[in-house]
């Protein structure tokens, strides 16, 4: 999360992620499953720029960047970057409007999100612009709350959103998370991953590929890829990324099998889906390499196809 102010405004830089591991561990009594997950943050950011107004009134306008990836990649680039809400069904303006009722202060702020990252695909676009939004409205509010006060906030917005919280306090921008992902670990390394990311013309729904899982008897653990990361070869990172939610998105949408399966004849070292879908990522040896298979798959016209690497997320 790269974060620059100005006299009455922020503008924030957050990224999106990938789940280099994602394994349910149970049900709980909430309805939300315990789950274990390794989540990167990646170079690529949507924008969020909160100026403080007189007025008490929110107002959030949201576009997709200039030239966004979509669309060099398809002719309809709004079906594959997804809708962009921009009222209260918006987490961003959820967000702010929780930091005004938590504070109990009457005060507006006018908020403009740019988006690069797409939409129901898996890589958190939308829980990484929340962050950045509870953040944004406390410096510009002046309020001074500690990161466990706005850890708390993220937490009743969403699941991923507290990763993107406290990414700024890691120097590789990869955590292990658990719960329902508000326990965070940092993962200190400084090896640097390439990937290329396909997101398909079809979102996935979060709560349609959920209700689709089954908790296995014998759930993998993370630790093996823990020490792939710190210490092994590109090609021990491939063998041990895994994702359980893989398995019911494939019921519901035929790109995933499509994505991966094109993925590996490209080249690459491992593929795999991020989050909930519909997003599917690539490993590659270095920056060379995914560019080359980026070019193999932008010829199939599978989607958005964009390379991206593990960023260190940082405050300035």
């Amino acid at each position: 999360m790269f974060l620059k102010r100005s006299a009455d405004s922020i503008i924030i830089h957050s990224p999106a992620k990938l789940n280099l591991f994602l394994e349910l561990l149970g049900k709980r009594s909430d309805g939300f499953h315990e789950l274990e997950t390794i989540m990167a943050a990646i170079n690529v950011f949507d924008t969020l720029r909160l100026t403080a107004t007189d007025d008490t009134q929110l107002t959030l306008s949201c576009q997709f960047a200039p030239g966004a990836i979509a669309a060099a990649a398809h002719d309809d680039a709004d079906a594959l970057l997804g809708d962009l809400p921009a009222g209260p069904e918006n987490l961003v303006y959820r967000a702010v409007d929780l930091v005004r009722k938590t504070a109990g202060i009457e005060r507006g702020a006018k908020i403009e999100l740019v988006k690069r990252i797409p939409a129901a695909s898996g890589l958190g676009g939308a829980s990484s612009d929340a962050a950045a939004a509870l953040v944004a409205a406390d410096i510009v509010w002046k309020l001074g709350w500690s990161r466990a006060k706005l850890s708390e906030l993220a937490a009743q917005l969403g699941s991923d959103i507290p990763f993107f919280l406290h990414a700024g306090l890691l120097g590789s921008g990869l955590a292990m998370c658990r719960g329902r992902g508000e326990i965070i670990e940092p993962l200190r390394i400084t090896r640097r991953m390439h990937f290329v990311v396909v997101r398909p013309p079809g979102g996935l729904s979060t709560a349609a590929v959920f209700r689709q899982c089954t908790i296995p008897s014998e759930p993998l653990a993370a630790r093996d890829l823990c020490e792939s990361l710190q210490s092994g070869s590109t090609a021990d990172i491939g063998r041990r990324i895994h994702n359980r939610l893989t398995e019911p998105s494939r019921e519901l949408s035929t790109e995933i099998d499509r994505l991966t399966s094109s993925m590996l004849r490209a080249g690459a070292i491992s593929s795999q889906m991020s989050g909930s879908g519909s997003a599917c990522f690539a490993l590659c040896k270095d920056a060379r390499h995914a560019r080359s298979v980026a070019a193999k798959l932008q010829s199939q016209r599978l989607g958005v196809v964009f390379t991206a690497s593990n960023c260190g997320v940082q405050w300035n």
